[in-house]
């Protein structure tokens, strides 16, 4: 046994003035008199004698002196050598990546490597430090160039792996930098393996430890809808990447709703693939195995899917023949448009299925359709109870200009208007107004928005300017806002979003898997959301004015081959370099102070406990005693 710090050792001097003290202790025995009169003069000439005292068996004494012993071999910091990697400075990598989540080691394998770290931290000995990094999605330093055990244990305590892939390139990056200017630096990698084949060599010596037993999974590697003629096709497939041959249950969910179930046998090393005809109108799936024993990695046993955003856009445009409507809705992004003469039994309330709805110079039907509006040239006696027409104006000179995203970029001032009719709608908006009364009026009526334009377009040069296209793309976007993000279908987790709000959004949120919600403010740069961490559906919200709209959902998956295939790797190639496993042949220290530490304060507890009980050695008998027992 050696010691770190034996100046402290001198500290075992104190013993001296300890036993000091107790032989000037004046003891004196207890005992009834009748009278002290005749000892007042013979306490005088005990007072007069020696202060020193025969050093008697104590055993608050003998306590006291252990619990000196202790803390001063404490303080020394006595360890003993053992094996041990940790020697000089140490970068320490640890896969924090989708795989370490799997269950053939208790409880997890990121469980496992924690306690493989634990131990190095213990094995950290004075002269060394330990650099800790997490090797998730986004690589991070935990702990720096420390030897304080404490920092590093609490740093290690609240790190936990990331549902995706790991970011091995810029791990490496962050070791190298971390490793350069030691001579004595060593790296050592704790993972499963499945490391990228393009990672560039270490510069100082490395050390793998391989965590993991098993490599038995049943993953859901695709799942996708496509469009066929009056249904939705939806196509999974299941992958086996163990040795042995599994059946499962492949549950779908529609919207929440159990759709269907169905057993499948997975040979191993292979994939299954089933397909589905879905209803029309699904919007979400949600396909998850079940009754998979022996899958150690439940991470990749769900899926979600959804159906081109469950947004959907299709406009019927009710006209007589408009060119200028015809032409600009068929260029509209996200938008399906359909049209239709008036009176069309497209408008009937039982079987109507449309989300915006155009009527250019026509009458609305009794009652209106349950969609949002665009009504333009609005007509007397066909107002539908959501309106009054009372006659036409000439003096069309604008007056007003509201500020509004809906005229955003569109330059009024050009426009010439022949005449319009004059409307009162007590729920709307005027956004241009003329001197005879308004041109362009937005609101909500029973839950719905409407737009209207109150003149004909064939009777202004509107259709004319660059204005128009402008002006219909920003009505339509508030009417029916198309598809509020970019976001394609292999979405895995880490993967940004580009978030494109309408003209009348004033803020974007999106609602995580866990039910937390990401909000935006709507500015002049590009929105984009990267917190997709974790597996599962996101809901996108767009808020304006009166309320927050659902704008659709999109779909995060673990469809990753590298970390649905388990298997542990034994032996790791970085480059064209094999690491090396573990190395016993370096001398660890195993520090003791803890443990003398917790002597010292269970002695302290007895002598507090015999100093008030007043617990005495018990008194051996008279060697006469002894002698006559032994006879």
């Amino acid at each position: 046994m050696s010691f770190l710090t034996p100046l402290f050792l001198l500290l075992g001097l104190l013993a001296a003035p300890i036993i000091i003290l107790y032989m000037l202790r004046l003891r004196r025995r207890e005992v009834m008199v009748s009278s002290t009169l005749l000892w007042q003069k013979l306490l005088r000439d005990r007072e007069a004698n020696a202060p020193w005292q025969k050093l008697r068996r104590n055993l608050l004494l003998i306590l006291q002196l252990i619990i000196l012993v202790a803390l001063v071999f404490a303080l020394a910091r006595p360890f003993l050598p053992t094996p041990s990697i940790i020697s000089g400075s140490v970068v320490v990598l640890l896969d924090a990546s989708a795989s370490m989540q799997a269950a053939d080691v208790e409880p997890t394998r990121f469980d496992a490597a924690k306690a493989e770290v634990a131990r190095l931290i213990s094995d950290l000995g004075g002269d060394s430090q330990m650099t800790l990094i997490k090797v998730g999605q986004t690589p991070t330093v935990l702990a720096a160039a420390t030897n304080d055990r404490t920092q590093l244990r609490r740093a290690l305590e609240i790190v936990q792996p990331d549902p995706a892939d790991a970011a091995w390139n810029a791990a490496f990056a962050l070791a190298t930098g971390a490793a350069q200017g030691f001579r004595d630096g060593r790296i050592v990698i704790i993972s499963d393996g499945g490391l990228p084949d393009d990672l560039p060599p270490l510069p100082v010596e490395s050390i793998y430890l391989p965590i993991g037993e098993s490599g038995e999974n049943l993953a859901i590697t695709a799942l996708a809808t496509r469009e066929l003629e009056g249904s939705i096709q939806l196509f999974a497939s299941v992958q086996n990447e163990g040795l042995i041959d599994r059946e499962t249950l492949l549950s779908i969910d529609l919207d929440g709703t159990l759709f269907d179930s169905r057993r499948l046998t997975v040979p191993a090393g292979s994939s299954v693939n089933v397909t589905w005809d879905l209803p029309p109108g699904t919007a979400t799936i949600r396909a998850h195995l079940s009754e998979n024993e022996g899958d150690f990695l439940l991470l990749d046993d769900v899926a979600w899917a959804v159906h081109e955003g469950g947004v959907s856009n299709r406009t019927l445009l009710v006209t007589e023949g408009n060119l200028f409507l015809e032409q600009v809705f068929t260029v509209l992004p996200g938008i399906e448009a359909f049209k239709v003469p008036p009176g069309s039994d497209l408008l009937d309330a039982e079987t109507f299925d449309y989300d915006f709805v155009i009527f250019d110079g026509v009458p609305l039907p009794e009652p209106p359709p349950a969609a949002d509006m665009l009504i333009i040239n609005p007509q007397a006696g066909g107002e539908g109870g959501l309106f009054s027409v009372t006659g036409a104006f000439s003096n069309t000179i604008t007056t007003r200009l509201e500020e509004s995203p809906l005229l955003q970029f569109v330059e009024w001032s050009e426009v010439d208007v022949l005449q319009a009719q004059r409307v009162s709608a007590p729920w709307a908006q005027t956004l241009v107004a003329a001197e005879g009364g308004p041109l362009v009026q937005i609101g909500e009526s029973g839950g719905y928005r409407i737009a209207l334009l109150t003149f004909d377009l064939r009777d202004s040069d509107l259709p004319l300017q660059i204005a128009f296209p402008i002006l219909m793309a920003n009505i339509t976007g508030w009417l029916s806002p198309g598809r509020a993000f970019d976001a394609p279908t292999g979405l895995q987790p880490g993967d940004p979003v580009a978030v494109v709000p309408g003209a009348s959004s004033t803020a974007v949120l999106v609602q995580k898997p866990d039910g937390s919600r990401w909000t935006a403010e709507v500015g002049e740069e590009d929105l984009f959301f990267t917190e997709t961490d974790a597996p599962g559906l996101y809901t996108v919200l767009l808020r304006d004015a009166a309320a927050d709209r659902p704008a659709g959902s999109f779909a995060v998956n673990l469809f990753s081959p590298a970390e649905s295939r388990i298997l542990p790797v034994a032996d790791l190639v970085v480059g064209q370099t094999q690491v090396e496993t573990e190395d016993e042949g370096d001398v660890g220290q195993r520090e003791l102070w803890p443990w003398l530490l917790v002597i010292a304060v269970a002695v302290l507890i007895l002598e507090w406990w015999v100093h008030y009980r007043g617990t005495r050695w018990p008194k051996l008998p008279p060697i006469s005693v002894i002698n006559r027992i032994r006879r």
